[in-house]
């Protein structure tokens, strides 16, 4: 069996932004590489224990701290503030062609807010030249809608206020209880001192418009694709990533519903998350 170490390693973007990365690398050749992007509020490290088991099915993973987040949010002091949303999918592109490997088959997956990322990305497959690469795509509970969207008359300010004062902070009051039914796994978001929910006006106002705007550009998505979502899902509407299901062109697309589970998936209940992990590692295996 191959063994796993963990690399941590400070990249440097196009632009010049210090992105801090992790690898889950194997020390055999893997059978896939798969490529991480984090959601709203927390960091690549919090993927360790989903990295450790996909590595056991031969799956080398690797990651980034996006912008306005986690270690690179902490270097740069700029928490929230993804630099733009063209940016971010930018940082995807470029982190898709620093993880392909000759011959081996690379699967991209997104979680909440990276879902939501993951999912524009692969739709603009015209404008970014890394799509091409992706063998795959798992979208993790992405936002295309909010659960409990924001009412109109909050809104509308906030979207005129992101023309004018793009850089301007506000607290998302992420609740805690909402990721998972497991309490260990509340605590330890509580307690995480990289995680946060702060971001700047602009960057709140741009991942909420390109989440609903995926239901317009939705059908250019023909990649195979999972999208996996528990249907007691707080945060991002399951009913919406089943609607996004239906728009995509995708031949192979499958929409998985996890009955009773919450918006962290991969850390629900042990029995529950076990089953999520599985079923990623199956669905990539298939997908070789």
């Amino acid at each position: 069996m191959s063994t796993v170490q963990v690399h941590d390693e400070w990249i440097t973007a196009s632009d010049g932004q210090k992105l801090f990365t992790k690898t889950w690398k194997l020390s055999s050749t893997p059978k896939a590489n798969l490529l991480i992007v984090h959601g709203f509020g927390e960091h690549c490290a919090r993927y360790d224990a989903v990295c450790r088991v996909l590595a056991e099915s031969g799956i080398q993973t690797h990651a980034f701290d996006e912008r306005g987040w986690g270690e690179t949010g902490k270097k740069d002091q700029s928490f929230g503030n993804n630099q733009g949303y063209k940016t971010a999918l930018n940082d995807i592109n470029e982190a898709v062609h620093r993880t392909k490997q000759a011959n081996i088959p690379l699967f991209l997956l997104g979680h909440s807010m990276g879902g939501g990322l993951i999912l524009n990305y692969v739709a603009r497959k015209d404008e970014f030249d890394g799509v091409s690469k992706l063998n795959g795509v798992i979208a993790s509970a992405p936002l295309v809608i909010l659960t409990k969207p924001v009412s109109p008359l909050k809104y509308y300010p906030l979207k005129l206020a992101s023309y004018i004062t793009p850089s301007f902070g506000i607290r998302a009051d992420m609740d805690p209880s909402f990721m998972s039914h497991d309490q260990d796994e509340i605590e330890k978001y509580k307690n995480d001192p990289l995680i946060h929910d702060y971001a700047t006006i602009g960057t709140v106002g741009s991942f909420l418009d390109a989440g609903k705007n995926l239901l317009n550009i939705g059908s250019n998505i023909t990649l195979p694709i999972l999208f996996s979502h528990g249907d007691e899902d707080p945060v991002n509407s399951h009913e919406a990533t089943q609607r996004l299901y239906h728009i995509t062109s995708s031949t192979d697309k499958e929409f998985k519903s996890w009955e009773g589970l919450y918006h962290e998936l991969h850390n629900e209940r042990k029995e529950d998350r076990e089953k999520v992990i599985e079923y990623y590692a199956n669905w990539i295996n298939k997908h070789l």
